[in-house]
């Protein structure tokens, strides 16, 4: 039944099979009720003549009645007038026989008696017939009746009980229509849902297709920069080969002596041996001895701090490679002019030692470059610019733990607006991920551009003391003070780092 009652055909169906049944039983009912009344009136006209026919009857009893006083009369005064006359003469007995014709008809009574008495048996069968056949249309009326009221019964039982199920089909289609229309919502509700989907899945692939893209841009540029970088490491290691062979031509040919207070001692004598093993546990103690000993960990740390700060920026997420979007060529553009600067203008002339061959940065702002001769501290004999590295790695610390704070600020911004995103009623909100979203990015993502500047007169002074200057000036075009830079042409400061200048003492400026 419960499939039966799912079924939406089959329930129309024993709806139909109701309805006609239904109309049957109304049409068995109406010709019940017909006949039923045709008997009725069949009944009413018997019982009409047998109301006549017992009128007749009592009406012929009463002629019977009637007739029969008047023969018993007739015969009475027959009787009597036979006893008188037997006393009488035999003439007048004759006489009165032959006069008993004339007033009284006997023969012609006695057949009308006869007749009467036949006619009264005949009346009477008639009547014992009417009542029997009266009696049996009673008992066949009464049957009928009885068969009509239990047909009736059947009927009106039969009638009660296709209501009710009339009742309760209606109930479980009104229930079953409401389901329809409860499962239409939910299928308007669902198409809905799967046109958003839909919607939703094609800007997903969209971004995805732009992600894929923006991943081989990256992975293009990466393989570039890495080519850049060992050509790089490549020319840093010419340089130091060159570096090398230019400290051995600048040495002197003959055997180096050191000059002392009681004469000249050969490198290669006992007397510079003891010599130098005193100088060396007299400066044990001296302050001067151990900053130099620190200064090259102090240079390789910074190095690595760099490379360390390179990688960071270049494992973030650029949005400057969505496709769509003109910057991705000014930033490679601007990389590659930073990193593969040629080599004429970077190792033309320079002559690096050892010691000073890794890259030292100092932020430094245009305020502060006009005070730097007063303020600044003396160096210590033997590392230059010691002071400034401090000052330059607490500056990179800084800047280091801004870019930091910068980087959670802009990532719990993105998710602040992905949540406004999927709270947004029409979803017309900008994608947290898209170029106009990811603007702020662009500034912290930007390499820097470092500037390694040394003055003429440090380098005059250091040649002049007889040792190798840190590095050798380079002619720069339309600048009034000689020196070397590395990094991108000027004019293209970062746009979120102020533009420096170069100092009176130079070294390294970040813009």
């Amino acid at each position: 039944m419960t499939k039966t009652y799912n079924d939406i055909d089959a329930v129309t169906r024993l709806l139909e099979e109701k309805e006609r049944d239904l109309e049957l039983a109304a049409r068995i009912g109406q010709s019940l009720l017909k006949k039923n009344k045709t008997l009725t009136e069949r009944n009413e006209f018997l019982e009409e003549q047998v109301e006549h026919i017992r009128e007749e009857v009592s009406q012929l009893r009463h002629d019977l009645t009637l007739k029969d006083e008047l023969l018993q009369f007739y015969t009475s005064a027959a009787e009597e007038s036979e006893g008188e006359s037997a006393a009488s003469t035999p003439l007048q007995r004759n006489e009165l026989t032959c006069s008993v014709p004339n007033f009284f008809p006997l023969d012609s009574l006695q057949k009308k008696l006869k007749e009467l008495e036949e006619e009264n048996l005949v009346l009477r069968s008639e009547a014992s017939h009417l009542e029997t056949e009266t009696i049996s249309f009673e008992e066949k009326e009464q049957q009928l009746v009885n068969d009509c009221v239990k047909e009736l019964r059947d009927a009106h039982i039969q009638i009660s009980s296709i209501a009710e199920e009339l009742a309760r089909k209606t109930e479980d289609a009104s229930r079953q229509q409401e389901e329809i229309t409860h499962l239409l919502s939910q299928i308007v509700d669902l198409q809905k849902k799967s046109k958003a989907y839909a919607v939703e899945n094609e800007e997903l692939t969209q971004h995805l297709s732009a992600a894929k893209d923006a991943q081989r841009q990256l992975t293009a540029e990466l393989r570039e920069l890495g080519d850049k970088y060992a050509e790089c490491m490549e020319m840093l290691h010419e340089a130091q080969e060159e570096l090398k062979n230019l400290r051995n031509k600048a040495l002197p040919h003959s055997t180096p002596r050191r000059f002392h207070s009681l004469g000249l001692f050969p490198m290669d004598s006992l007397a510079a041996e003891i010599e130098g093993t005193m100088r060396k546990e007299l400066q044990m103690d001296d302050p001067e001895v151990e900053e130099q000993k620190m200064h090259p960990k102090r240079v390789f740390q910074t190095v690595r701090n760099i490379n360390q700060v390179v990688r960071q920026r270049s494992a973030l997420p650029s949005p400057m490679n969505i496709p769509g979007s003109n910057q991705t060529s000014l930033l490679s553009s601007a990389r590659s002019s930073c990193v593969s600067t040629p080599r004429s203008s970077l190792y033309g002339a320079v002559v690096m030692d050892n010691r000073t061959s890794s890259l030292l940065m100092e932020a430094h702002t245009p305020e502060d470059s006009a005070d730097d001769s007063n303020r600044k501290r003396a160096g210590t004999p033997g590392t230059p610019g010691s002071q400034d590295l401090a000052a330059a790695l607490r500056r990179l610390s800084l800047r280091r733990e801004n870019y930091l704070s910068e980087r959670r600020f802009f990532e719990e911004e993105r998710e602040r607006k992905l949540a406004e995103k999927e709270e947004g009623p029409d979803g017309s909100v900008t994608p947290t991920d898209s170029i106009m979203s990811l603007g702020p990015l662009l500034a912290a993502l930007r390499p820097l551009r470092i500037l390694l500047l040394l003055p003429a007169r440090e380098a005059a002074d250091r040649q002049a003391a007889g040792r190798i200057s840190d590095a050798a000036p380079v002619a720069a075009a339309g600048s009034a003070q000689p020196g070397w830079h590395l990094g991108p042409p000027a004019g293209r400061g970062h746009p979120w780092l102020p533009a420096t200048g170069v100092g009176a003492r130079g070294g390294v400026r970040v813009r």
